[in-house]
């Protein structure tokens, strides 16, 4: 797994290493020191090796990212859209959740990992979506005998209004025994539809309802489409922001 994370760490920073003659060079974005040499595969085993140095503290191995943040909070998920990393996130978050709540334009896919990955259904699951006809959506899943809500979403819902919707389902199963979990699958779309600045706004408000009823949220975002001025404004919004690979979870210092 070192040798994988390793690899990531290099895949992530590449912009740091020059080919420029008569060697190879790289410089660290984290800190001043940089190397020079002759041997391209050396110089970029080295930069590996350092890379790892600064981020071998943040790895987490064996623990539950929740726990970070006292098993409530909100968390910003970075990795590519419906990557394995995406997807390792999810069923590390959604596997200890009693209560499920979905926010996702794809209630179907949502479902089917949790029928595949989860060793059983949680004790309700709450989907709201824009899907049109999400029940026809989910046809294909054998879901008769388990616990799920569906609230369907009009497309042309306000962000007030989708924040009103989700307090509702707060205050309806808040209070009920057992762990809150909540995966918002939309925040893209939010970004995209609304603007910055209304988003964070929005986030602020959101963030705070999740923490009253003492719910891990977490929030899947390909960090691509995005300029780095709208991911650093967004990390303000978070508890902690991680990258989600197929293995590992690293926390993200930086807004790339």
């Amino acid at each position: 797994m070192a040798e994988e994370i390793r690899q990531h760490l290099f895949d992530h920073h590449q912009d740091n290493l020059s080919h420029d003659d008569p060697g190879v060079s790289w410089e660290c974005p984290y800190c001043d020191q940089s190397e020079m040499s002759y041997d391209e595969d050396e110089t970029i085993q080295h930069f590996k090796n350092h890379l790892f140095e600064h981020e071998d503290q943040f790895i987490e191995s064996g623990v539950h990212v929740a726990d970070d943040v006292d098993r409530s909070g909100n968390i910003l998920v970075k990795a590519p859209a419906d990557s394995p990393g995406i997807n390792n996130a999810r069923i590390h978050f959604l596997a200890p959740g009693d209560i499920i709540v979905l926010v996702t334009t794809d209630p179907a896919a949502r479902l089917r990992l949790l029928r595949e990955e989860l060793g059983s259904w949680p004790a309700l699951t709450v989907v709201l979506t824009t899907k049109d006809n999400p029940a026809e959506d989910i046809a294909g899943l054998d879901v008769s005998n388990v616990p799920i809500e569906i609230v369907k979403l009009s497309k042309q819902l306000s962000l007030s209004k989708l924040g009103k919707t989700i307090s509702q389902v707060l205050d309806e199963h808040g209070r009920s025994e057992g762990r809150i979990t909540v995966e918002f699958d939309i925040l893209s779309e939010i970004i995209d539809k609304f603007g910055e600045k209304p988003a964070f706004k929005f986030l602020q408000i959101l963030t705070n309802q999740f923490e009253t009823v003492g719910a891990i949220a977490y929030y899947p975002l390909d960090p691509e489409p995005h300029s780095n001025s709208t991911l650093s404004l967004l990390h303000d919004s978070f508890d902690l922001v991680i990258r989600a690979t197929e293995t590992n979870f690293i926390a993200d210092k930086d807004n790339r």
